[in-house]
Parts: C-alpha cells; sequence; structure tokens
C-alpha cells in the first residue's frame, strides 16, 4: 500500500466510526422512547415538572470543561449522566476519545489482515460498542452493590435516631460508618449540609446522583416526615424490608433465567466460533466470504442479525422486579 492508500483508509476508518456511534446512539434514544413518554407525563403532573432540569443540572456540575459543553448536547447529557453514575469523577470528552480510538483500532486492525472494508466497518461497530457495555455493565454493578447495602445504612439510620441522635448527624455517622460506594454518597450529602445547604436540598441531590427507585423511597419518606411528623424509625424499618424483598425477587429471577441466558449466549456465539473454526481448518472454503463482496455484505448481514438477536434475548429474559 502506498502512502494515498494509507490516508484514504484512515480518513475512512474515521467517517466509518463516527456513522457507527451516531447511529449507534439513534439506537439507544428510540429504545427510550418509554422513558422519555414517562418524563414528559410527570412533567405534566406539575410538581415533578423541575426534575429533569434539576437532575441535568446535578450532573452537569460534577462535570468540567469541555466534558460540561458536550454534556449540553442532545443525546449526550444522557450518555454524562450515565456516566458519572458509572465512573464518578470521569470525563465524558474521554469517554467519547475512548469510543472513538475503539473504532478506529478495530478498523484498522481489520483491514490490515483482511483489507476487506465491509467487515473492518462491522469490525470498527462492534469496537466502539465494547466501551457502552463496560459502561452499561460498570453502572448496573454499582446500581446494584448500592442497593444491596441500603438496607443495613436504613437499619442503621434507624438506630442512630433511636438513640436521640438528629437526622444530620446519622447522615454524618452514616458517612463515616458505612463502606464504599454508598458511605462515599452519604458523606457527600453531609459534606454539602455542613456547608449550608439546606438538609432537604441536600437529599434531593441524594436521590438524583444515585438514580434508585429504593434512594428515591428513601429520601420521600424523610421528606415527608419532616413536613408533616411521625415515626421516622418505623418507617424506615418498612423500607429497609421492602428493599430486601426486592433483592430477594431479583435474585430469584436471576436463578429462573440463568439457563435461558446461558443458552442465548451460547447460540449468539456459536455461528462466530464455527466460523472462526472453519477459517483455521479450511481457510479456501470460508475464505471467499471474506475476499468476495457479496461474501462481506452475507458476513455483515450475519453480524448485524446476530445483534439484533442478542438484544432480543436479553430484552425478553429482563425481568424488572
Amino acid at each position: 500500500m502506498d502512502l494515498m492508500q494509507y490516508i484514504f483508509s484512515g480518513l475512512l476508518a474515521v467517517a466509518v466510526s463516527l456513522g457507527a456511534w451516531v447511529l449507534l446512539r439513534l439506537a439507544m434514544e428510540m429504545l427510550e422512547a418509554d422513558r422519555r413518554k414517562l418524563q414528559q407525563r410527570l412533567a405534566a403532573a406539575g410538581p415533578s415538572a423541575s426534575y429533569a432540569s434539576r437532575r441535568a443540572i446535578t450532573v452537569q456540575s460534577q462535570l468540567r470543561g469541555l466534558s460540561a459543553v458536550l454534556a449540553r448536547i442532545g443525546p449526550l447529557g444522557r450518555l454524562a449522566e450515565v456516566l458519572v453514575l458509572a465512573f464518578p469523577g470521569s470525563s465524558l470528552a474521554r469517554f467519547l476519545g475512548v469510543v472513538l480510538a475503539c473504532g478506529l483500532v478495530g478498523f484498522a486492525a481489520t483491514w490490515v489482515f483482511m483489507q476487506a472494508v465491509l467487515i473492518a466497518a462491522a469490525a470498527a461497530l462492534l469496537a466502539m460498542v465494547v466501551p457502552f457495555l463496560v459502561l452499561n455493565h460498570r453502572r448496573a454493578a454499582r446500581q446494584e452493590l448500592l442497593a444491596s447495602q441500603l438496607p443495613e445504612a436504613l437499619d442503621f439510620l434507624a438506630r442512630v435516631l433511636r438513640a436521640g441522635h438528629s437526622l444530620s448527624t446519622g447522615l454524618q455517622m452514616m458517612g463515616d460508618e458505612l463502606p464504599l460506594p454508598l458511605g462515599a454518597e452519604f458523606r457527600h450529602c453531609y459534606g454539602q449540609h455542613s456547608l449550608g445547604q439546606p438538609l432537604e436540598d441536600c437529599l434531593r441531590e441524594l436521590a438524583l446522583r444515585v438514580d434508585s427507585k429504593d434512594f428515591a423511597f428513601f429520601v420521600t419518606a424523610v421528606l415527608i416526615q419532616r413536613q408533616t411528623g411521625g415515626d421516622l424509625t418505623q418507617v424506615l424499618g418498612n423500607i429497609s424490608a421492602m428493599v430486601r424483598q426486592r433483592i430477594r425477587l431479583q435474585q430469584h429471577v436471576k436463578a429462573i433465567t440463568a439457563e435461558g441466558r446461558f443458552t442465548g449466549y451460547i447460540l449468539c456465539a456459536f455461528p462466530a466460533v464455527l466460523f472462526v473454526i472453519s477459517y483455521i481448518l479450511n481457510p479456501q472454503y470460508t475464505g471467499i466470504l471474506l475476499r468476495e463482496t457479496e461474501g462481506q455484505f452475507m458476513l455483515l448481514g450475519a453480524f448485524l442479525l446476530q445483534f439484533c438477536g442478542l438484544i432480543m434475548i436479553r430484552r425478553i429474559v429482563a425481568v424488572k422486579a
């Protein structure tokens, strides 16, 4: 390959990577149509109309520089929210750079070995999906860890209140005694309150940062109790019991759907593994799919169908408790 071919390949890789990233974000936005409809209904209800704006302000307050500018651009705002939840203190611009770099590396590596534009484009798309998968996995793992720590935290706060301490003192003790990451969230909440911010606003921002239904129940119960009075310790005990039942239900659902999920993953991986083994044993038999344009289109179509099938299987076996 001469210099012009290398330049053309690089520009093509950049174009394919950017196009694939845009298509991926549009697909994710389409999948979240139900979420947007729910937010619109909540906005029409009145008191919750500022929820989305408060959440955006909370996220943007944790971003700096170019990341804060990018977070104001449509779908990138939602991506920034997920990024902050999964990797607190991370940079949106750096994450986008990692996505683009993965696409370029996937395209270049595939082009060097196969010299097939369509296969290289598919490899670039697959490589660009990997950071989003890691991000989603990290966010889900952090949310699950926070949910598992919440019942003990509520019981701890109830014992502190029964001992005669105030709610702000209880938040301070929770930040000092509870393990990460829940302890850090309550420590940050108490730090804001100690600097003069009203406790109600600190709790609301805590619920926005954590983005969990269980935390929303906890914050709502505390806010109602501070306005109307009542036995907060009993309410905390009820919420703790409810969260434990939800966790047990989720674990039971995972157990009974494990066989179906594992079977789906095997079925999705089987064609790719079979193709690789066939190419290693008899390159002349399967190599025509890589050399001919029609074969490249067939492989690209097979890849897209496999990807769609994997998404459908995940949505079928996903049960939200």
